[in-house]
């Protein structure tokens, strides 16, 4: 379907200061997210019974269980330092902490009630960054696993809910998103949190406008994928380049996809999902740089949401012993 409104001038980076990495799951840095030694984890919510984690096998394409967790509901996953969050799907009322190191389960302490309707978050330098606050869609909210407490960093430029954000080089971006329910009221806009100023920075627009897509760090690039506009889902993928602040569109994938799975793993992009969280959420798609094409691969076992993660061998290894 038509992209966007067109696109703006690209504004100039400011900064191009090299960036520390920020503390990923298992101390991964940002740079090699494809070294051989990680792992690619996608977690399942099984409705009313547990969450189930699935290991990537690349070489055979096949996805093995190997970890199981007690928790029911429909949960997002993210990872902070030892600890798997699962957040409630649509408003974030409950976040459990899953600690892979003593198997302990606990629901975090609620910032308070009705606090969310369509977040998003992110890992950044070993907290949780929890957006869209219902009564100010500026506001971040950050969990600290070490005091176990919430405190807010500097607010966003743009209200957005329904967006976007990823940890890459040292920043904390977040693209796209939507102002609001209203029809047509998707976001371009990106911009990126600077922990050593303590301020988030303009980046250039994206191309399309889209809520509900993916976004991954991919070595020195940026990776949006799929998303919905104006309530149609797109297939439309971006990527950025940091060093000289511009989107550029990549090939689109086969199928379209409302908050997919995405990761960059072993030199490639995956994408999993389908055009809405009910219809078929197994398909995975694969962007073949060398090709220049996506490529189908092995549905998932069975039917989603799921979310992507990516561990190191060690924070793995932790998780596989408490079996």
């Amino acid at each position: 379907h038509t992209m966007g409104s067109s696109c703006s001038r690209d504004i100039l980076a400011t900064d191009k200061q090299d960036a520390k990495h920020s503390w990923d799951a298992g101390n991964d840095t940002v740079d090699t997210p494809n070294n051989n030694n990680t792992s690619l984890l996608a977690v399942k919510f099984v409705n009313g019974e547990k969450i189930v984690i699935f290991k990537y096998v690349g070489e055979r394409d096949e996805w093995p269980i190997c970890h199981e967790v007690p928790v029911d509901g429909i949960f997002r996953t993210f990872i902070v330092q030892q600890y798997m969050l699962f957040i409630d799907w649509t408003n974030a009322k409950r976040i459990c902490c899953y600690d892979i190191t003593t198997r302990a389960i606990r629901t975090l302490e609620p910032i308070k009630n009705e606090v969310y309707m369509h977040y998003f978050a992110a890992e950044f330098e070993g907290n949780l960054y929890l957006f869209a606050d219902i009564m100010d869609k500026r506001k971040v909210n950050v969990w600290d696993p070490v005091m176990d407490s919430w405190s807010q960093a500097p607010k966003l430029n743009v209200a957005r809910e329904h967006a976007a954000a990823v940890s890459h080089r040292g920043y904390l971006y977040v693209a796209g998103g939507r102002k609001d329910y209203l029809f047509n009221s998707e976001l371009r806009s990106v911009e990126r949190y600077d922990p050593r100023r303590r301020r988030w920075q303009r980046c250039a627009d994206l191309l399309q406008a889209r809520c509900a897509a993916g976004l991954v760090s991919a070595g020195t690039f940026l990776y949006i994928v799929g998303g919905e506009c104006s309530e149609i889902p797109t297939n439309m993928v971006e990527c950025y380049d940091a060093q000289i602040n511009k989107w550029t569109q990549l090939l689109c994938m086969q199928v379209p996809k409302h908050y997919p799975a995405c990761a960059f793993y072993n030199n490639s992009l995956l994408a999993c999902g389908g055009p809405t969280l009910d219809q078929d959420c197994r398909i995975v798609e694969e962007f073949n740089a060398a090709q220049n094409k996506w490529l189908r691969k092995n549905s998932m076992p069975s039917q989603g949401p799921y979310s992507y993660v990516i561990v190191t061998p060690t924070w793995l290894r932790q998780l596989e012993s408490t079996n």
